[in-house]
């Protein structure tokens, strides 16, 4: 092994405004590593909170929701954008109403993940939900969506078999699924 070297820490100067929108805000950031300035388009997006609804009888609840962005319809669990003083566990709940009607007993933050850390500086917390009550959807106007529920291992086969499956989903149903094995490992 050659002598040691240091690792030199990229530096960010600064973000130049390029966009700011209802849900994002567009910057140019600019990263100074060694002699050079880089540039990068960074998409502010900020957190949001997304729940794996699971009923007293082991099924999932999911949304089959349209999304105009991909010009379609996806199957993924219910999810939403931290509002600014909002905890992600208050927003869990608070979309868990809205998209599936369910309020949640017990709620515990499985893992969390930056979706797209290419771009994007989204932060999403990934909750499983339990001990379900069903008080009634209340969607937002402008959501097209419709509450499925079905069982876990036809949850992940529905999702994958889609053209493009949602990675939230794939993701919390793919943790879901290990966290039970293991436990059932454990005895």
């Amino acid at each position: 092994m050659s002598g040691s070297r240091v690792r030199q820490e990229p530096e960010v100067l600064r973000d130049e405004l390029i966009y700011r929108g209802r849900r994002v805000t567009l910057v140019k950031r600019l990263v100074r590593f060694g002699d050079r300035v880089l540039e990068r388009e960074v998409v502010r997006f900020g957190e949001a909170a997304a729940a794996l609804p699971i009923l007293p009888d082991g099924r999932v609840v999911l949304v089959r929701q349209f999304r105009a962005p991909i010009k379609g319809w996806i199957l993924e669990i219910p999810a939403g954008v931290v509002e600014p003083g909002e905890e992600p566990e208050e927003t869990v709940r608070r979309e868990l109403v809205e998209e599936v009607g369910y309020e949640a007993g017990f709620v515990e933050e499985m893992l969390r993940i930056h979706t797209t850390p290419g771009y994007s500086d989204e932060v999403l917390h990934i909750f499983l939900a339990k001990d379900l009550r069903y008080v009634g959807a209340r969607p937002e106007a402008y959501e097209i969506l419709e509450p499925v529920v079905m069982g876990v291992e036809e949850a992940l086969e529905e999702v994958l078999k889609a053209p493009v499956a949602d990675s939230k989903t794939v993701l919390a149903l793919l943790t879901y699924l290990s966290r039970r094995r293991l436990r059932g490992a454990r005895g």
